[in-house]
């Protein structure tokens, strides 16, 4: 049964995300009484006839309604973190800077219920919405957030996966290696490639191994008809340095 702090996802040609608290709701499709709704998998019925369906949001889901300040890991870099570190449950990972706090959560919700991430954000108004996005996720068990500069060092040790997307983050590398388990990822994320160069550099200098950057693409296609590329695309967003310790 759906409690009344539940999250609920009213899936179908427009998604919402609901909980049975508002008890009811305006949209373009009439009215729903979300008072009716009982359990996961039911259908619902708006004033003026529109079925919805009553799913268990995704961490995705939760994503797109959390606030966004600075500018995020998206989803298709976060996955290739995922792909190349194989970043499971049970993992111990760091995360700095926490930005909106997006890669973090996405990490947190994969390594649950026995794995923990730690996140750095030096910048008060981020940390402070960060912190938000991290409680509506239901991730503040999972997930440590500190308003701290990792620039001034950081304690956490027998790390499986170290992330770092902010600037001089080359200059953490030698500590990142000491705090890895071994076989432990680090991963650099940086918009420019520039600042890649000095990251593959330290890492060649503390040992590194399978040292790569990457950069990932992605195109949305409208498919009717007339089958082209949607004409707006986001291209390049990020490159990511991978590096492993042995």
């Amino acid at each position: 049964m759906i409690t009344e702090d539940d999250k609920i996802l009213l899936a179908g040609k427009r998604n919402f995300l609901v909980t049975k608290k508002q008890k009811k709701m305006g949209t373009q499709f009439g009215e729903i009484d979300l008072t009716k709704i009982r359990k996961y998998g039911q259908k619902i019925k708006s004033s003026s006839g529109e079925i919805f369906i009553v799913a268990k949001p995704t961490i995705i889901d939760l994503l797109k309604r959390c606030n966004r300040l600075p500018q995020i890991i998206t989803t298709k870099d976060a996955a290739q973190i995922i792909a190349v570190t194989g970043l499971t449950s049970g993992w111990k990972c760091l995360d700095a800077g926490s930005g909106s706090g997006f890669l973090s959560i996405f990490m947190g919700n994969i390594v649950a219920p026995n794995g923990s991430v730690v996140t750095y954000e030096k910048n008060n108004k981020f940390y402070e919405n960060a912190k938000r996005n991290i409680e509506f996720c239901g991730l503040d068990k999972i997930i440590t957030i500190k308003n701290k500069d990792i620039l001034n060092g950081f304690n956490e040790k027998g790390l499986d996966l170290i992330t770092f997307d902010m600037i001089h983050a080359e200059k953490m590398i030698p500590k990142a290696k000491k705090s890895l388990n071994p076989g432990g990822w680090l991963c650099v994320y940086s918009p420019h490639i520039e600042q890649q160069k000095k990251a593959v550099e330290e890492m060649i200098k503390e040992n590194f191994v399978h040292i790569k950057t990457i950069e990932t693409m992605q195109r949305e296609w409208q498919v009717s008809d007339y089958t082209h590329p949607m004409p707006k695309q986001i291209v390049h967003t990020g490159f990511m340095t991978f590096g492993r310790k042995v």
